[in-house]
């Protein structure tokens, strides 16, 4: 290395500006070599192609570990997995509901050379630079249940179209009662699935007179914003006959401040996923109905779709797993299937 630095010195007076640039773009291609070549030297004997070789990597990022619907397809994964007979490695992460702490994550998973990404986004609208970090270190990335604004090409995606769970939703409501007052529980509003959900049981309706859409109000997805939006709705004096929730567990926290205020017999309330609490609250009367999310198609759907990544064989870049109403009328037969 300094015997090149004497020459390329040396020769400075009588070099041209144009020699003089590539004599020192071919000093500095030389230093990266002879710097970077041991550490290269030590990731390979540190086992970068060791007898796991065979074994698929994948980092699975979830929003919530909180969220009755994440667990369950987290639970999901874990249990499909095992059917790879110790072929596939998964490694779960919580975001708590913080982009920034997901893009850490990510980034951690890049570090640790993870074969695949399987990412449950915190927010659709800022996966940008988590999805071109992965892609520039070369690991294939699988969406899972909330559709980013932007899917590249070599990307994959799977989930339900979410704006069907609103409007089926809206179908049942509109088939229970003649007209009324309706209020919709919005999930996260910096999510697809908020957006959707709510904008089917909107457009099913703007064509209904005897609906009206009164309340809209975020609840967060979780069980407890569900019940104080609700108690809010109460103490406001409105009328509402019709409660919609872009999940169970804001249905569930509904319910609850319905039965408190001795109002739930006189409210058709309905949620999405078909959680066992939910199940559980159509088998005891107090949930209405719920829209059948299937999250365990979808887990399955996602490692499907890593492992062919992975393994460079043909895959759909978009999977709709389809939803299913569930009500007291069909709920036996639901659960004879999900057996």
């Amino acid at each position: 290395m300094p015997l090149a630095i004497q020459r390329l010195t040396a020769q400075l007076p009588t070099l041209s500006r144009q020699t003089l640039t590539n004599l020192t773009k071919n000093v500095k291609k030389r230093l990266k070599t002879w710097l970077f070549a041991p550490v290269l030297v030590l990731l390979t004997a540190c086992g970068g192609d060791s007898a796991d070789s065979d074994v698929t990597r994948i980092g699975v990022a979830i929003p919530n570990f909180d969220d009755t619907f994440m667990v369950y397809m987290k639970d999901s994964m874990d249990n499909y997995a095992k059917q790879f007979d110790g072929n596939v490695e998964l490694t779960f992460v919580d975001a708590k509901e913080d982009t920034a702490k997901q893009l850490g994550q990510i980034q951690n998973f890049i570090v640790q050379q993870m074969d695949a990404i399987i990412l449950v986004p915190v927010n659709t609208d800022a996966t940008l630079p988590m999805t071109e970090q992965i892609r520039k270190a070369g690991i294939e990335l699988v969406f899972l249940n909330r559709r980013p604004s932007q899917i590249p090409d070599g990307v994959f995606y799977v989930g339900s179209e979410e704006i069907k769970f609103g409007e089926t939703q809206a179908q049942f409501a509109a088939s229970a009662i003649q007209g009324g007052n309706v209020g919709i529980l919005m999930g996260m509003l910096t999510q697809e699935a908020a957006i959707m959900r709510t904008k089917g049981v909107e457009d099913f309706f703007a064509g209904k007179e005897n609906f009206n859409v009164i309340r809209k109000q975020t609840g967060l997805w979780q069980r407890a914003q569900g019940m104080m939006v609700m108690e809010n709705w109460l103490n406001s004096g409105d009328k509402i006959d019709v409660v919609i929730a872009n999940n169970d567990d804001m249905a569930l926290g509904a319910i609850q401040a319905l039965q408190a205020a001795g109002k739930l017999k006189d409210t058709i309330v309905v949620g999405v996923d078909a959680t066992p609490d939910g199940l559980m609250a159509i088998e005891n009367g107090s949930l209405t109905a719920t829209v059948f999310q299937d999250g365990g198609g979808q887990a399955r759907g996602a490692i499907d779709a890593a492992m062919n990544a992975v393994q460079g064989k043909p895959f759909e870049k978009v999977t709709w797993i389809p939803a299913e109403l569930v009500t007291k009328d069909n709920l036996a037969t639901f659960k004879a299937k999900q057996s």
